[in-house]
């Protein structure tokens, strides 16, 4: 069985809610500018709006981002796009708007390579409204990536459409601090069909657990790392997709340490 990767050579670069060090996260501003410099990848949240359209934003209300405590669920899309999203993170942002799922993919480029990670924030009822939001993406399949938490979703969102790649979100510990164990991951993701794993840095990451990922048949990815060392470390163990609010400062320490020559397989 040939490992899984999404990059030939080196960890795929993704930029977290876009370039979110630099612009306002999960803006087509952060997206654009994340293609702009070359990035692999960009992450966007999306979550379900009250009158069931589907809007890009992390927090299950926009008060950090926006101002205004609006719960995201309850609330039509056209009222949630009346918040200015960009003044928060600098005044040259004043007026960026949250977008929808359809906007901030079209901004993808159509080149080879390039993806976008869609993590869906929403429970089981997002799933009839993105799935047939993605289902016309088919012929561009390699360039989409759906990861979530819940497993019910990521498990459905495969069954649905099976030709996506479905990565399964965690952490290192549940709700209750209980450590999670990473052969029950890898175990779970298989039974499910799914293409793979994206982890918190937070787990005990060694060249032997990227290898006992590969061996299960399925991709090995980690968020969210902004410290360069620590990335130049998680490449050298042989990850296929690295998660980072600065994705240019990552790419320049990889390939201050050679990183393009890293990973031989």
């Amino acid at each position: 069985m040939p490992t899984p990767s999404f990059a030939q050579g080196s960890p795929l670069i993704v930029a977290h809610r876009g370039y979110s060090a630099k612009a306002p996260e999960n803006t087509v501003a952060a997206f654009e500018l994340a293609w702009s410099h070359d990035t692999g990848g960009c992450e966007l949240d999306v979550r379900l709006t009250g009158d069931d359209q589907l809007v890009v934003i992390h927090d299950a209300d926009t008060k950090r981002t926006g101002g205004t405590r609006l719960e995201v669920a309850k609330v039509p899309l056209a009222e949630l796009r009346e918040i200015d999203a960009g003044s928060w993170k600098a005044p040259e942002y004043a007026g960026e708007r949250l977008p929808t799922l359809a906007e901030a993919l079209a901004t993808l480029p159509e080149q080879a390579g390039k993806r976008f990670f869609i993590e869906i924030k929403s429970g089981v009822e997002i799933l009839p409204v993105i799935c047939a939001e993605l289902a016309p993406w088919q012929q561009r399949a390699q360039q989409l990536v759906v990861i979530a938490f819940d497993k019910k979703v990521t498990a459905e969102v495969k069954r649905a459409l099976p030709w996506l790649t479905v990565l399964q979100l965690s952490s290192a510990r549940d709700k209750l601090r209980r450590s999670i164990q990473v052969e029950d991951l890898i175990t779970e993701a298989c039974a499910a069909g799914l293409d793979g794993l994206n982890l918190s840095r937070d787990f005990d990451w060694t060249a032997a657990m990227v290898e006992q990922i590969h061996a299960a048949g399925l991709t090995a990815s980690v968020w969210t790392v902004n410290d360069p060392e620590e990335a130049v470390k998680l490449a050298r163990i042989g990850l296929d997709a690295i998660t980072t609010d600065d994705p240019v400062l990552i790419r320049q320490a990889l390939e201050a340490a050679g990183e393009s020559s890293l990973k031989s397989r």
